[in-house]
């Protein structure tokens, strides 16, 4: 009696322990990527123009199965806001939903194609093809992720400021030019990423805003008469707006 009762016991602990063992590998339990991107860094203002810039970077992710995790890299661009050598290494707490079926990735590419379509109607105009397939194509994601964090930098590069020329050659014109403030940065990031899976690589799409807080770039627009600056308004470039694509694989 006493044996059957312990080996009872001994059975109870082995289920209790496996129970624990699945619980803590699903909560430990961690899927991973790593990958290249390349995007465009448009600074958001109203005032000033100031042509696109490329960008490129490595990303490293890490998630729970909960979808909780965190993403860090490191980035560089050859110039950003006309200032040149801008490197960056974003850190970020991330959210990632879960991955979605075949049937309901093409049944919501399917409604936003035509969802596509019926917005284009009113207003007219554009290519039916394009519509549709765009439509198609954005709703088609295996997954979504959400993200917010920093990204500290150092800029390399220095100002550029225009030369003045003779009255004579010149009496009055007008330049624009760009100063750097401070050669470290610190911007804020907000922003989400839809990934479409083949195996475990993962095509991305990341559209982000950022906001500069430590005021690294200032646009200048001088009014020069007779060779000496003679107005100078300034305009601070803080919120810069980036579309990042790119390629990963997870492991």
């Amino acid at each position: 009696m006493l044996l059957a009762e312990q080996q009872a016991l001994m059975k109870t602990k082995l289920i209790i322990a496996c129970a624990l063992m699945s619980f803590c590998g699903k909560a430990f339990a961690q899927t991973r990527d790593i990958g290249l991107q390349v995007g465009l860094n448009v600074p958001i203002s109203q005032t000033v123009r100031i042509g696109n810039d490329i960008m490129f970077g490595v990303s490293y992710g890490q998630f729970h199965y909960n979808g909780l995790g965190f993403r860090t890299g490191v980035q560089y661009a050859a110039s950003t806001a006309d200032i040149n050598d801008v490197f960056g290494v974003p850190v970020a707490f991330a959210y990632r939903t879960r991955s979605r079926s075949a049937d309901e990735r093409f049944q919501t590419g399917a409604i936003g194609a035509r969802d596509a379509m019926i917005t284009r109607r009113p207003y007219g105009g554009g290519d039916k093809a394009a519509s549709f397939l765009g439509g198609f194509l954005l709703n088609l994601f295996s997954d979504a992720e959400f993200f917010a964090g920093v990204t500290p930098g150092y800029i390399a590069g220095s100002s550029e400021r225009p030369a003045t020329a003779s009255a004579s050659v010149r009496p009055s014109w007008e330049d624009s030019w760009v100063e750097k403030k401070h050669a470290f940065s610190l911007s804020l990031d907000a922003g989400a990423t839809l990934n479409y899976s083949i195996w475990r690589f993962d095509l991305k799409l990341t559209p982000a805003v950022h906001y500069n807080l430590t005021n690294n770039y200032v646009h200048h627009l001088s009014t020069i008469e007779n060779g000496e600056v003679t107005k100078d308004r300034t305009t601070p470039l803080r919120w810069f707006f980036t579309l990042n694509g790119g390629i990963s694989f997870r492991f």
